[in-house]
């Protein structure tokens, strides 16, 4: 059940201005344990936005045949890293699920041609639990896991996102996570280590892609570094920016709220697409 901070929130939305979109370069999940510089942006994030009356991820963590929705009225939070440090085992994070939301996502990517369905036994990974914990932490507000597909490249990943944008105006805070610039292969151990001439490089020129507001730009972009460029070995990182882009009205603008490097070759880069009240 929905808290009365809750309705009030998507109450005073509906009212005035859809729903900001945001992207987390969420990094590495320890830091859903630490109090850094990511972990305040987040913080001080949560103060300039409207309450949602729910909340959907599009994470890099899940990848499915066809897009999946989760639709467990109490989804379970997933461990999913590899290397998962004790303090995060130490972090209870499960907040309600929606699953009349999940339907409602299903149904407006099915309407767009996008093969969709709803997922009642997945819970939230790290992508998602990592950033709302800083962000909602009382974990109160439903929050609904959205996939990335198998079948669904970088061009179509601008359909998923437009046809996902309608529910800004129903309460719902839309957030991708992933990193623009995104490489495990060549990154380093130690948390801190500089990034290299190329991870900057990449990052600025993303960025700037970003500013632009041009989610085709970026999705082209991506399609001809894929592969060819240490800075998008695969795909899954980048896709839900593309995503979150696409869902950019001509009133909105786009504004970075986060912009960091992790372990070398993780950007930590965080946007913001929002509509100024009037």
């Amino acid at each position: 059940m929905m808290s009365d901070e809750t309705n009030m929130g998507a109450a005073a939305v509906e009212a005035s201005v859809p729903m900001p979109v945001i992207f987390a370069g969420h990094g590495l999940p320890i830091n859903a344990a630490l109090d850094n510089d990511f972990a305040a942006s987040l913080h001080e994030l949560k103060t300039r936005i409207p309450v949602p009356a729910a909340v959907a991820v599009m994470s890099s963590h899940w990848i499915s045949p066809e897009v999946q929705v989760t639709s467990a009225p109490q989804p379970r939070q997933i461990f999913d890293s590899i290397e998962f440090q004790q303090e995060l085992h130490e972090i209870c994070y499960e907040p309600p699920g929606e699953p009349e939301l999940a339907e409602t996502i299903c149904s407006l990517l099915r309407s767009s041609g996008i093969n969709a369905k709803t997922d009642p036994k997945r819970g939230l990974d790290t992508g998602v639990w990592g950033v709302l914990v800083h962000m909602f932490p009382d974990a109160q507000i439903p929050v609904v896991e959205i996939s990335l597909s198998y079948h669904v490249d970088t061009s179509r990943i601008i359909k998923v996102g437009k046809a996902l944008a309608p529910l800004r105006t129903r309460g719902v805070l839309l957030i991708g996570s992933g990193g623009l610039v995104h490489n495990i292969y060549e990154m380093s151990k130690d948390i801190n280590t500089k990034p290299p001439a190329w991870a900057i490089e990449a990052d600025k020129k993303i960025a700037e892609l970003v500013q632009t507001g041009n989610a085709a730009a970026l999705s082209e972009f991506t399609l001809q570094n894929l592969g060819r460029s240490p800075a998008i070995p695969t795909p899954e990182h980048i896709l839900p920016a593309i995503a979150v882009l696409a869902m950019k009205e001509p009133e909105d603008h786009v504004s970075f709220f986060h912009d960091s490097f992790q372990n070398s070759t993780v950007s930590m880069r965080s946007f913001i697409i929002r509509r100024e009240r009037t």
